[in-house]
C-alpha cells in the first residue's frame, strides 16, 4: 500500500517545475553531514539500521554503510507469517530491489539492566 513519505511535498513541487535540494534519507548527503560532524572516517566501523527499504537500506547502500533490516517495521504484513519472519519474501524482494543488507531481524529492541 502507497505511503505518503517525507519527501512527497518535495517530489510534487519538482514535478511541477520547482527547484529541490533533497537531504534526507536516502540521499548520500545527510550521511555525509552527519558522518563529517561525528568524525568519522571509516565506513566499515557502522551499521545503519531501519526498517525500509526505500530509504533506509537503500540509503545505507548508497552512502557506502552496511546496514540491517528491521522486516517487522514498516513491512511488517509483507514480510512476516504468523508472527515470524518469512526470509523467502524478504529475499525476494531483496533480490528485486538489488539492495544487500547484511543481516535482518524481526525487531530491535532491548531491556534496560539494572547496575
Amino acid at each position: 500500500k502507497p505511503a505518503l513519505c517525507a519527501g512527497a511535498l518535495a517530489e510534487e513541487y519538482e514535478r511541477l517545475g520547482g527547484r529541490v535540494r533533497w537531504h534526507g534519507k536516502p540521499h548520500p548527503s545527510v550521511y555525509d553531514s552527519c558522518l563529517d560532524l561525528l568524525g568519522i572516517a571509516d565506513r566499515r566501523r557502522l551499521l545503519a539500521i531501519g526498517d525500509s527499504l526505500r530509504t533506509d537500506i537503500a540509503g545505507a547502500a548508497g552512502a557506502g554503510i552496511d546496514s540491517l533490516f528491521i522486516a517487522g517495521g514498516i513491512h511488517a504484513s509483507e514480510f512476516s507469517r504468523d508472527g515470524a519472519l518469512d526470509v523467502q519474501r524478504i529475499e525476494a524482494a531483496l533480490e528485486e530491489s538489488g539492495l544487500r543488507p547484511v543481516a535482518a531481524a524481526a525487531h530491535f529492541a532491548w531491556e534496560r539492566l539494572s547496575g
